[in-house]
């Protein structure tokens, strides 16, 4: 699912041609520019061309597609059977996708997750999950029985200790004392999660509790602060929801409406310089030739490594606390291989749908193509993909059984390729043995630049909560704004992103309160 530049409005090179009278304001080009195409970039093109249409906007994307980590993709031979190489899901309490979504009037419908007949392998132990709610699975842990999934006891006892006589304080109360709370002398926000955590816990507790989570990037990439706020966070309901027909075309859609109604839209257009020039800024673009181009105001809507690597950016790197900032963030490894099948087989197995969990390099396993929530239009022909999903160091795994990855990240794979042959095996050993074979595979690794990973976690010694009402206005007095999931308050999610584009319109761009976004 692309845009293509026969679905785009201008370029770099068109917009530096653009005649001097056909502007409303000569000093500069454009009164907004915006780098980066994922979500958080269209949305502000989109927002702004609804409010203040009189603007004369502009986004630039260096790649060839528009949607950041948000990439749905089909194999050739089931066109409809659409599976997600990026982000794949949401929550109704997402207020800023849900209500976006219900706005476009983009088709939405149940992502299942953990059913009863799903699996869980560990250690070589297999459990079917209804199982382990029923407690009848014992995995190879040396830890008491009431700490064997789904039991998360090991891990509240462990935020207790830490937290002390604090861990019991209202929501209200911890957000008055989080940002100085301290343990053993040392702030929480300068504590690895997996340090803090292991001071509560046995090495076997610890093991269990890493294993049958299916992520490791909570362990490795969150900061004991982190930790302490899910604890104290409003629990979801886990009714999970995706758009039918793949999560892109939220991006999509918006690049489309902001492109009808006047934003001009590039792809294949890096931003490679970014200098300041009296109170406006000056942007040196690159696609099949070198232009400059001049804004009143920047919006860059990218992620940690994407700023890293624009090349003359004198701002981010003169500026301490811009470039402190900046660096505030982690970004996490992550990679999905998805595998065609002709036919659904885990089926076979009396498994409809959901996630599987395994130690494993695949970690999690996601049926698609057999969902009870599919809807009509969704026609799979009869084909099944099999989804990994991976993190951490589990993606360096993966990245070396495919040794002529294509360097966006994104490679098509035969059947038989190496990668898909282990996927396959490991899926085999969790579902259930079976006499089909991939026809085809594609592997997605977010650790590339300029993504940098497939989502971010805040840095020892960074407390979100501040950083991120930072970063969405940088350097004051400067017409410069950031935004985007890396530098949000629901990093990994698409609601992050959105939710601090809408932030940053209403209080550095003066627009209102959207009607379909509830107060």
């Amino acid at each position: 699912m692309r845009l293509s530049r026969r679905d785009i409005l201008g370029g770099a090179a068109a917009l530096a041609a653009a005649p001097l009278v056909a502007r409303a304001a000569p000093s500069t080009d454009l009164d907004v520019a915006i780098v980066g195409g994922g979500v958080s970039g269209v949305y502000a093109a989109w927002r702004l061309r609804q409010e203040q249409p009189h603007l004369r906007i502009a986004l630039f994307e260096a790649s060839e597609r528009i949607g950041g980590r948000l990439h749905s993709v089909a194999f050739p031979q089931a066109p409809h059977l659409v599976a997600e190489a990026g982000g794949m899901r949401f929550l109704k309490q997402h207020q800023h996708v849900f209500g976006l979504v219900s706005a476009l009037g983009l088709p939405s419908r149940g992502y299942p997750i953990d059913r009863d007949f799903d699996r869980m392998m560990l250690r070589g132990a297999n459990f079917s999950i209804a199982d382990i709610n029923a407690h009848r699975a014992r995995f190879p842990y040396k830890v008491p029985l009431s700490d064997q999934p789904p039991s998360v006891d090991a891990l509240n006892r462990s935020i207790a200790h830490f937290l002390g006589k604090d861990a019991t304080v209202t929501p209200a109360q911890w957000l008055k004392i989080r940002a100085q709370l301290r343990y053993r002398g040392r702030l929480l926000r300068d504590w690895p999660s997996r340090a803090i955590l292991r001071e509560g816990m046995s090495a076997e507790q610890f093991a269990l509790t890493a294993d049958s989570s299916g992520y490791d990037d909570w362990l490795e990439g969150e900061t004991g602060l982190v930790q302490a706020d899910y604890h104290f966070a409003p629990e979801d309901d886990g009714a999970y929801l995706t758009i039918a027909g793949g999560y892109q075309r939220l991006p999509l859609t918006l690049a489309a409406e902001a492109a009808k109604s006047g934003a001009r839209i590039a792809t294949r257009t890096r931003l490679a310089g970014l200098i300041p020039e009296g109170p406006h800024y000056r942007l040196t673009l690159q696609d099949a030739r070198q232009s400059t181009l001049t804004a009143s105001r920047v919006i860059l809507a990218l992620p940690r490594r994407a700023l890293e690597r624009i090349d003359d950016f004198p701002e981010s790197r003169a500026d301490r606390r811009f470039a402190s900032l900046i660096a505030s963030v982690t970004p996490i490894p992550a990679c999905k291989s998805l595998l065609l099948y002709k036919r659904p087989w885990w089926r076979e197995h009396g498994i409809a749908e959901g996630r599987s969990i395994t130690d494993m390099p695949a970690r999690q396993f996601y049926c698609l193509g057999s969902e009870t929530t599919r809807l009509p239009s969704e026609d799979t022909d009869g084909y099944g993909v099999l989804m990994a999903y991976s993190d951490m160091n589990n993606v360096a795994t993966w990245r070396h059984l495919v040794p002529h990855a294509d360097p966006s990240g994104f490679t098509r794979l035969a059947g038989d390729a190496a990668l898909t042959r282990e996927v396959h095996r490991e899926a085999a050993l969790v579902l259930g043995k079976t006499d089909a074979v991939p026809l085809a595979a594609v592997f997605q690794d977010w650790s590339v630049d300029p993504f940098g990973g497939g989502w971010h976690y805040y840095a020892l010694g960074h407390d979100g909560l501040a950083d991120s009402a930072a970063m969405l206005k940088p350097l004051p007095g400067r017409a410069l704004c950031v935004c985007g999931e890396a530098y949000s308050l629901a990093q990994g999610w698409v609601e992050g992103a959105l939710e601090r584009a809408e932030t940053m319109l209403q209080r550095h761009f003066g627009l209102h309160k959207p009607a379909w976004l509830p107060t």
